[in-house]
């Protein structure tokens, strides 16, 4: 398996950090993540770690799960990228 770049370490790192705040912020657990996007609290920890790199079908889930907009989580993974 091919190791991943900086920027994609940096990525899911920080996408990672993103989803771990947004789901404190509404006082979820990991469990009550997983269940609102139909899938298992084990593949939420490995993505709050920065362990996985969410495809865009996981950023539609989470979306969906926090009732935003695909795009606006998107852009906020960006703008901390950018910083």
């Amino acid at each position: 398996m091919k190791e991943k770049s900086k920027l994609n370490k940096q990525f899911d790192k920080q996408f990672g950090e993103y989803v771990k705040k947004k789901r404190e912020s509404k006082g979820w657990t990991q469990p009550d993540l997983a269940t609102r996007m139909g899938n298992n609290f084990q593949n939420i920890s490995s993505l709050e770690r920065g362990e996985t790199t969410p495809t865009i079908f996981w950023c539609y889930k989470l979306a969906q799960a926090f009732e935003m907009d695909l795009i606006d989580i998107l852009k906020e993974v960006d703008f901390k990228l950018k910083k």
